[in-house]
């Protein structure tokens, strides 16, 4: 089965029009737990760096990790009115002057 000539290009703009609707639609409801997963992914890569030899890179994965960590824990508070763990509320109170 052949399809028209026309409906290659449609199909492909369906389908990436879907595929950004479903990543807006994880972002949106997933977004400050991945945001804070993030972080912490970016702090094993930072140790894992730094265990080898790169220093350069563990200091920027670490920053990137922190940076990543705390604005999801910042949107989690945000959106869900409490923070996500009595360490973080201890942290970003403190940090915060709230």
């Amino acid at each position: 089965m052949s399809l028209p000539i026309g409906a290659a290009p449609l199909a492909t703009a369906i389908t990436i029009l879907g595929l950004l609707a479903t990543l807006a639609w994880l972002a949106w409801r997933f977004g400050p737990t991945l945001t804070r997963l993030a972080g912490w992914c970016s702090w094993a890569v930072a140790w894992a760096a730094g265990s080898q030899g790169g220093y350069a890179y563990c200091l920027a994965l670490a920053l990137l990790g922190a940076l990543a960590w705390g604005a999801g824990t910042l949107w989690y508070a945000h959106r869900r009115g409490h923070w996500p763990s009595p360490v973080s509320a201890k942290l970003f109170t403190r940090l915060l002057r709230r």
